[in-house]
């Protein structure tokens, strides 16, 4: 099954909620410091669009990250200790995001892989009465070593595994990937959204003009946990798989555990 970003083009109200691990490139290379920001937006909407306090719940008390951890040549380190609690968007809209930064006390040493992966706390949305909690993971790489890009890194929770190296990807080039759920198995016929960042992000907030007039489409996968998309825009792609968590609940309201996976293409 072969579906592009052509396929099923959404209209701006129908832009989804993404959680971002946010770097300006996933190449590092000659890099000893790569910041990230951690944000919940709308990737898709750019300026026009807004973002979310992560971790907000249905009281709108802010709750912490569950989970931040890198996994590099196998080895995974836990980093929640690491983030920088933040805010993110113009100086009238600023929600909580976080800041961290890969460098030789957070592991940077050597060359390879490294994969990011956020939990934040479920955020609460009000409009459908129900909890989202999107688990994100994200690739950098140094010196055009693979080696953990294609593993299963992030275990107990769902998970997109990619089928193509995430930070070599091009514009043109189909991209695939496998949803699986907390237990590592295929969730058959996954509904995914797709995002793209339609804009620049500079000091913390969206910058300049949307690029785009269509960045954001729905696709599902196959039976056995497969999907394919062909990233038609240089810039990172966003995949979310809706409630590839299973049914679960959060303080007696649906929780959508989401797994959400970032791609690159040059």
């Amino acid at each position: 099954m072969l579906l592009t970003s052509l396929a099923v083009c959404l209209s701006a109200s129908a832009f989804a909620h993404f959680q971002l691990i946010h770097t300006a490139s996933s190449n590092i290379t000659d890099k000893n410091s790569v910041p990230f920001e951690l944000i919940f937006t709308h990737p898709g909407e750019g300026t026009e669009g807004h973002s979310m306090d992560i971790g907000k719940d249905e009281k709108g008390s802010i709750q912490p990250m569950e989970a931040f951890f890198s996994v590099h040549k196998e080895q995974k380190t836990d980093l929640k200790n690491k983030l920088t609690s933040s805010k993110f968007g113009p100086k009238d809209h600023q929600v909580q995001s976080y800041k961290f930064t890969l460098d030789k006390t957070t592991g940077l040493k050597g060359g390879g892989d490294w994969g990011l992966v956020a939990v934040p706390a479920p955020y609460y949305e009000a409009s459908e009465d129900l909890y989202i909690q999107q688990v994100t993971k994200v690739f950098v790489n140094k010196d055009d070593i693979a080696t953990d890009w294609d593993a299963r890194i992030a275990e107990g929770y769902p998970e997109i595994i990619p089928l193509n190296n995430p930070t070599d990807m091009w514009v043109g080039q189909v991209f695939r990937g496998k949803v699986v759920d907390p237990e590592g198995k295929a969730v058959a016929n996954a509904e995914i959204e797709v995002e793209y960042i339609n804009a620049d992000i500079q000091n913390s907030q969206f910058k300049g003009e949307n690029k785009f007039e269509k960045a954001a489409m729905v696709l599902r996968g196959d039976e056995f946990g497969y999907f394919s998309f062909v990233p038609v825009h240089a810039g990172y792609w966003g995949f979310a798989a809706l409630g590839a968590g299973g049914e679960k609940t959060h303080n007696g309201k649906e929780l959508s555990q989401d797994a959400v996976l970032w791609i690159e293409a040059k």
